[in-house]
Formats: structure tokens, sequence, C-alpha cells
């Protein structure tokens, strides 16, 4: 009867501990909420998230919304069924949001986007709200920089259609690309904007109204056509195809580069008038992009499936009462860079060195190590190109190995 009883125990107070190691053993719950479920890029995200909280012992779970309404609606209900965090992608009221779950002991990363000044002011002493990470303005206006010196430099290329996203309406990262494509190209001497050059001009001539090609003067390049808006639709179409007609055979985007490049690719294809074309974009480092490579693409610069990650630190060390801060203790704004791919080759390497099965490059021990580290070190993370992100990954590994830890993977 003893030894029964003493079976019994052990198997009572082993019980907690299987139901953090089977189905159930996650006990920390992320909500992420989303405008965007059907890109590459979201569906990349939300593959990283799910894996890496399988390594990590947490557990998300995806909610689309399409307003501040619902944005507050599904964080009172992921406080409702006990959720510690939020992972806000969307943005339609990010002082709301924030509210929201601070009322309900929630906290919550902008690991997609930056708080505009005034945003920032209101959020950063908040104690629920851990900061954000993103391409700052700065990195927004050089993505679109080195993305027109690669095509003139690189390609020789002087003749472009130009994509401004949603520029037209105000979108600043988009907004920022295109003044940084436009800025290269008015150093040359002969070239100018609507009679401006410099970064900051160009931003308020662009900021809701996107590129007049008839205002684009230079001796040297010609601006043919220009589009925005998401559409896609027959007008669309129309103005690209006039545009590369009219020889502006090299198209810089700000976004959907991949839409753009088949549309282009389809035009070439069907008109005798277009002979060929070149295209690059700022967008995502994603499986779809690699085809594009073979219809026109030449270069794609974006975020990656382990930009994730850096999110992930700062909630997950909040968790773990190991806050991640500014020295002042308020919530950080760290800039994140953006890989670059100006060929299939290397776009391929980067998706097999960040995905589930060859394994993420920010994985489960990188997140771990970072997530116990200082803010420095974070922002090292975030400012690591794909070469960089590679060498950070392996020296976890290393050190882990040394420590006889294993790699965790």
């Amino acid at each position: 009867m003893k030894r029964i009883f003493i079976l019994l125990l052990a198997a009572a107070l082993c019980l907690p501990l299987l139901s953090c190691s089977t189905g159930d053993r996650t006990t920390v719950r992320i909500g992420v909420l989303r405008e965007d479920d059907t890109s590459g890029e979201a569906k990349a995200w939300e593959r990283y998230l799910k894996t890496v909280g399988e390594e990590l012992g947490f557990s998300v779970d995806f909610t689309t919304t399409d307003s501040s309404s619902a944005e507050v609606s599904a964080i009172n209900t992921y406080a409702s069924k006990g959720y510690q965090a939020i992972l806000l992608f969307s943005d339609d009221d990010l002082i709301a949001s924030v509210t929201a779950a601070a009322a309900k002991k929630m906290y919550v990363t902008y690991p997609t986007g930056q708080p505009t000044d005034e945003q920032y002011a209101r959020l950063k002493d908040n104690p629920y709200y851990l900061g954000s990470v993103a391409p700052s303005p700065d990195t927004e206006f050089r993505a679109g920089y080195d993305m027109a010196k690669f095509f003139v430099e690189g390609k020789q290329q002087r003749n472009f259609t130009l994509f401004g996203g949603a520029a037209l309406y105000g979108s600043d990262m988009h907004v920022r690309r295109l003044a940084g494509m436009l800025a290269y190209l008015c150093e040359d001497p002969t070239t100018d904007y609507d009679g401006v050059k410099d970064r900051e001009s160009l931003v308020v001539k662009l900021s809701g109204r996107g590129v007049d090609p008839a205002k684009f003067h230079s001796g040297t390049y010609r601006v043919v056509g220009y589009m925005d808006g998401f559409s896609f639709d027959d007008a669309f179409t129309t103005k690209l195809t006039a545009s590369l007609e009219g020889g502006g055979t090299c198209i810089l985007t700000v976004g959907a580069g991949d839409v753009v490049t088949k549309i282009a690719y389809g035009i070439e294809k069907s008109n005798a008038r277009v002979e060929s074309f070149l295209s690059g974009g700022v967008d995502a480092i994603t499986a779809d992009y690699a085809d594009c490579f073979d219809l026109g693409y030449a270069y794609d610069c974006g975020k990656y499936a382990s930009a994730m990650a850096p999110g992930l630190i700062l909630t997950l060390a909040a968790l773990r009462d190991h806050r991640i801060t500014n020295a002042d203790g308020s919530a950080p704004r760290i800039d994140m860079s953006y890989w670059v791919a100006d060929n299939k080759q290397l776009l391929e390497s980067m998706l097999y060195y960040d995905n589930p099965d060859s394994g993420y490059c920010y994985d489960g021990a990188v997140i771990d190590r970072y997530a116990g580290g200082t803010l420095a070190e974070l922002v090292t993370l975030c400012g690591a190109d794909y070469t960089e992100a590679r060498s950070i990954r392996d020296a976890v590994h290393e050190d882990a190995d040394a420590s006889g830890e294993g790699s965790g993977t």
C-alpha cells in the first residue's frame, strides 16, 4: 500500500510537468494582429513565428483586422483568453491598440513599423509598450537610393518607369523610397525634380502626390512613366504599357515588385514594341520573388522571415523579467536593415538559410541568447545584413556547442 501511495504521489507531482511538455506544454501565448494574411511575406512570418514557438515553448494566434475597432476588439478577446502579449503588425491606430492592451496588462511590441514622433512621445514610457523594430526613414531612403544606383552603375540604365505604391496617399516609407531613387538620379548636375535635388525637399514634393514625369528634368536620365496604387487593373496595365513602349524599360518599384514584374513580362511577350525590360523593388525576401528573376527582375531588397526575431526578443525578454529598454527606461525604437539580393542565386541562398526546413537564420537559439542580452547587442542584430546575420547565427551556435548546450536545432 505504501508503495502504491508513493507511485500515485509521484504521478500527481508529474502532472504539471507533463502539461508543459506535451501537447499543452506552452504557457506563453502571444496574439498577432495583422492586416495582410495572403502575401508571401505574411505567410513567411506566420511560418517563422509558429516554428520558433515550437522551439521555445510559446504559442501564437493570428487575427486579421481592417480597422482600429477590430484591433481593439481582438486585443480584448486575447486578454479574455489569458494571452500575455501582442505582436502588432497592423497599425490603424497604434495609440488605441497599445492603450487597450495596457488596460488588460498585456505587453505590445510593434515589429513591422515605427511610430511617429508624436506617437512615440505618448507611448515610450508606457510600461506595457515594449518598443518597435523596423526600417527607419533613413533606411527606407537608402533602399531607394541604392536600388537606383545599382541599375545606373551596375546595369547602365538611363530610362525609367517608377511605381510609387501608396506615396500618393502619404505613406512615409513609400515616399522615402521614391525620394531615394530620385535623389540618386539628381546627383547628376543636369538633373532635378520640380526644381529641387536634396532629400528633404524631394520628400515634401512627393508626399501625397507621387511623381509627375513632366517635372523631372535631366540631360542624362528620363522618367518616362509613373504609376501608383495597388489596383493593378486595366488602367495600370495601360499606363505601364505606354511607359515601356516609350522606352522606360527599367522599372523601379517601392513595393509589389513581383506583381509589377509579372505584368511587365506579359506586356513584353505580347507587344512587339517592347523588346525587354529590367525591374527591381523594395519589398520582401520570399520565394515569390525567385521566379521573377527569370522574367526580368534583377534586384530584391526587403525584410526576411527572421526579421520577426527582434520583436520576439523584446517580447520574451519582458516576459522573462529582463525588459530591454533605453538607458532611461523608455521603450526603444530600433532601426532594421534590409537584405538585398541582386541575383537569383543570392536570393536562393537567403531562402535556404532562412526557412523552417533547413533552419532559420535567427532561430530559437539566437532568440534565447539575445532575449537575455543588452539593447546594444539587439541593435547590432537588427542592423545586420545577410552576411552579418549568418555570422551572428554561427557565433551563437558555436558558443552553445562550446558550453555543451548544443545548438537547439
